[in-house]
């Protein structure tokens, strides 16, 4: 058995098979990284199961405005303000009138007819009012939607030119070509948040092309073009930064997936950090999962780790992995115990699973969750843990182990 690891990298749902890791000298000393110039994933290894959904670059369109013909009658009629609910009331209490009168013309008093009449024209009352008050709103849209209507058609022109720029900047993202960018995203009065995924799109695959173009050697060159190519698009600070860390965790994670993070590899790796300008507190969650596959090169059944146990052991069980887990949203913690046999939570209510009824491991490397699926298991098992991937690996481990004594292997 295996294991899954999901990530989200910056274009793509990245997912791949984890097994036994290779010894550290056993890697080639190739210089090619395990992504493209699009920021595809190229597997060099052809063992291993993957999964990547490539996004791509959607062009921005200019939001719709909203109407009152959009807007249910009755929901403008009880619009949940005070007027709203007097105007209820009044309804309420018309239509209470007319049933009274209704009720004393059955007995053959013509006098209630007058309760009849005041009780619709109290209760009609709200309903002309709201008519009314939605004709001058309608009247008032039907001005600004003509000039809205100017203004969208010029925000939809001036959006396509930008556009325009940024496929340009992606063929070709010379000095003239961030000079037009520039111009033309000065130019856009429409919110950032519609046409800011296209812009860090365009500047992710800027990186990624240049990247692939000048090589890894020239990295600072990278990042300043990327930086460029952000402040000419009009990105804010914190989404620049944000799209340098996401080339760099494509970089690590595809050579970590394809297994292929040796010594050359990894020189390339921190050459691209550094041109970048980018410090581990940046990547907290990438170094901890360059450190898990690290910890796991050459590990296999013959030098399976040991730990202390804390649970009383079978006879040939020893423990292999313990740590702190947290189910659910709780921020308490619990104990969690590997053995060669088990699995093992204590808590409130103890957890046990035998390691051989496991069917199924998937570690979500951007919430750091593992999720569990066994035989023996009425539900999927789900917790946080601080080294998912290296958890994973020591169930995975634990179901390859032979615990037999050596006369009967």
């Amino acid at each position: 058995m295996s294991f899954n690891v999901q990530k989200s990298l910056g274009n793509s749902a990245f997912s791949f098979s984890v097994g036994r890791r290779r010894d550290f000298r056993s890697i080639a000393d190739e210089t090619d990284l395990s992504t493209g110039s699009s920021g595809e994933f190229i597997r060099h290894r052809p063992e291993i199961f993957y999964s990547s959904d490539l996004r791509t670059i959607h062009s921005p369109e200019v939001p719709k405005g909203r109407s009152i013909s959009s807007t249910p009658f009755w929901s403008s009629l009880v619009d949940g303000t005070k007027k709203g609910w007097l105007m209820l009331g009044a309804m309420a209490f018309g239509t209470l009138l007319i049933l009274i009168g209704l009720a004393v013309v059955a007995n053959g008093q013509a006098v209630g007819w007058l309760e009849v009449i005041l009780g619709l024209a109290i209760a009609g009352t709200p309903i002309v009012m709201t008519s009314a008050q939605r004709r001058q709103i309608r009247q008032h849209e039907e001005r600004k939607r003509r000039e809205r209507a100017e203004r969208d058609a010029r925000d939809r022109e001036l959006l396509s030119v930008y556009t325009t720029s940024l496929e340009r900047l992606r063929e070709d993202p010379s000095p003239e070509t961030l000079t037009q960018v520039q111009n033309e995203n000065e130019k856009l009065d429409l919110p950032y948040a519609v046409w800011a995924d296209t812009a860090i799109g365009t500047v992710l695959y800027v990186g990624f092309s240049t990247l692939a173009r000048v090589g890894p050697e020239r990295s600072a060159e990278v990042a300043d073009l990327m930086d460029r190519s952000s402040d000419a698009a009009g990105l804010i600070a914190e989404d620049a930064l944000a799209v340098k860390l996401a080339l760099y965790s494509t970089i690590l994670w595809h050579l970590l997936a394809d297994d292929r993070l040796g010594k050359s590899q990894l020189q390339i790796v921190r050459s691209i950090q550094e041109g970048f300008g980018i410090r581990d507190e940046d990547i907290a969650g990438d170094v901890s999962a360059e450190s898990q596959f690290e910890r796991l090169r050459g590990i296999d059944h013959r030098n399976a780790p040991r730990c202390e146990s804390p649970v009383p052991l079978g006879l040939n069980e020893h423990c292999l992995y313990a740590a702190e887990i947290r189910i659910g949203a709780s921020e308490a913690t619990t104990q969690l115990f590997i053995t060669n046999k088990r699995l093992v939570i204590e808590g409130n209510r103890r957890i046990e699973t035998q390691i051989p009824s496991v069917d199924d491991v998937h570690v979500d490397a951007d919430s750091s969750r593992i999720t569990i699926r066994a035989a023996s298991l009425k539900a999927p098992l789900s917790f946080t843990v601080a080294e998912p991937i290296y958890l994973a690996a020591m169930i995975d481990l634990a179901t390859r182990l032979d615990d037999r004594p050596r006369g009967f292997a």
